[in-house]
């Protein structure tokens, strides 16, 4: 049984078998920053000048998804990818319809310099505060991913909405289950209450809001 979830609905409030989900924008792009603000000078020691650059880049990118634009686009339900990375905004949209899911963790768009920012402190980048990226249920998910890649948003059909309530995972080793939704991966880096109060950790929330 599949507990439902207490969230405010998006779009047309449609999240049905058959429909397409959609990640636009690339994962991990907040997380990144509080790793750029955090451990600098580590990272510039290990990566030359050029990789650096490309991963900043890489994490101020900004897509402006509005609600409005994403209606545009043909979005019948969204979640923003907030705390706890796109597994924890897949567990949540799943469980919000109580309707089963199906995805491939390797369709997600992903940024080199982030995942290897990534793999140097141990940090999981689909459980990390993305900033500038959504899930979104569409009708059209490939139609979607076009329109977006016009406006120069990376983007990908990363599974469907399923009949059912399994949450299943494709990953390298396999087929799994989407587990709950575990600490948000920045708390390795930066300290919570000082992450949530936006104090000396370059304002990473407000940025996700502005």
């Amino acid at each position: 049984m599949m507990k439902k979830i207490d969230r405010e609905p998006n779009g047309r409030r449609s999240f049905i078998p058959g429909q397409d989900l959609v990640a636009a924008g690339v994962i991990g792009k907040t997380g990144a920053r509080a790793v750029l603000e955090k451990k600098e000078i580590y990272l510039n020691s290990r990566f030359h000048p050029a990789f650096i650059r490309r991963l900043k880049a890489a994490a101020g990118e900004k897509i402006c998804l509005t609600p409005e634009v994403l209606m545009e686009l043909g979005a019948a339900e969204w979640e923003y990818i907030e705390e706890g990375g796109i597994l924890a905004a897949l567990w949540r949209l799943s469980g919000a319809y109580e309707q089963g899911i199906s995805f491939s963790l390797l369709k997600i768009p992903v940024s080199q310099e982030i995942i290897e920012a990534c793999e140097l402190f141990d940090l999981n980048p689909y459980r990390l505060w993305c900033g500038e990226c959504v899930l979104v249920a569409a009708d059209h998910g490939q139609d979607m991913v076009c329109a977006l890649e016009e406006k120069g948003i990376r983007a990908a059909v990363i599974g469907k909405v399923e009949k059912g309530i399994t949450r299943r995972m494709t990953g390298i080793g396999g087929t799994g289950y989407l587990e709950r939704p575990q600490p948000d991966e920045v708390y390795k880096i930066i300290d919570e209450e000082d992450y949530h109060e936006g104090k000396n950790t370059g304002d990473y929330r407000k940025e996700q809001q502005n």
